[in-house]
């Protein structure tokens, strides 16, 4: 897909890996919907640099646990765009929580969890799908984890959600083509402001870990968000940045 002068939406966009897959879609010359739930100063600095760069972006504020939510913030881009090319589902959520604690997690961690990382990415592309076929078509891509593809993670019900919406992904893949295309990518440990709720010898201990020894760089994630968004023969597939983490 040619990106320049097209749309996308990202859901997590002012922050860590959604912040640099905005700069890098707006340098191709896409025009940004930056969502965000409660990060709205760091949405409205993004917004302004993607400026910066000579394209639209806008701050769009949801609360992607709730279900009319979704459907309100594909109506809120609309309105600013008029229409959408790509819907990336980045935003998440989790606790720091380890596996074999099973007290620690309640209903309401894993209805949160589901809500946000699982349930939204369904109503959200529910939603988009018919924007993006006034216009021929589009694509969604979806941010889940190699935590969905092992026993691992921050805890156990986000391992279960990202696990969940990599399925997703290749059912909406189904159903939605062949005017919409669905990915995911499964990044490794990325040194975002996300992973605060791991000990530092965590960190060492998984970088150490990955086979480039190392951990995900953000760059080379959000640079396969980019790969997907231009290409137009692949649709329901996970593809893995991590370092290595996952073959270890």
């Amino acid at each position: 897909m040619e990106l320049k002068g097209k749309t996308a939406l990202i859901t997590g966009g002012g922050t860590g890996l959604g912040r640099e897959i905005s700069l890098r879609l707006a340098d191709r010359g896409m025009h940004i919907g930056v969502g965000y739930s409660r990060s709205r100063e760091d949405a409205e600095i993004t917004a302004e640099d993607l400026r910066s760069r000579g394209v639209r972006a806008v701050p769009l504020q949801a609360n992607l646990a709730n279900t009319a939510e979704c459907a309100r913030l594909i109506d809120s881009f609309a309105e600013e765009f008029g229409r959408l090319d790509l819907l990336i589902h980045n935003a998440g959520t989790t606790r720091f929580v380890p596996f074999s604690n099973l007290d620690a997690i309640d209903e309401a961690a894993w209805d949160d969890i589901f809500a946000v990382n699982t349930r939204s990415a369904f109503f959200l592309a529910r939603a988009a799908a018919p924007l993006m076929r006034k216009n021929g078509g589009g694509q969604i891509i979806t941010t889940s984890s190699i935590a969905g593809l092992s026993a691992g993670g921050s805890s156990l019900p986000y391992s279960v959600s990202k696990a969940a919406l990599i399925h997703l992904t290749k059912c909406l893949a189904a159903a939605l083509a062949p005017d919409i295309r669905v990915n995911t990518v499964a990044p490794g440990l990325l040194l975002t402001r996300w992973v605060e709720g791991f000990a530092p010898e965590r960190l060492d201990l998984m970088a150490e870990k990955a086979l480039l020894k190392k951990t995900t760089d953000v760059g080379d994630t959000a640079a396969a968000f980019v790969m997907l968004a231009e290409n137009e023969s692949m649709t329901g597939q996970t593809i893995v940045v991590d370092a290595g983490l996952l073959g270890a």
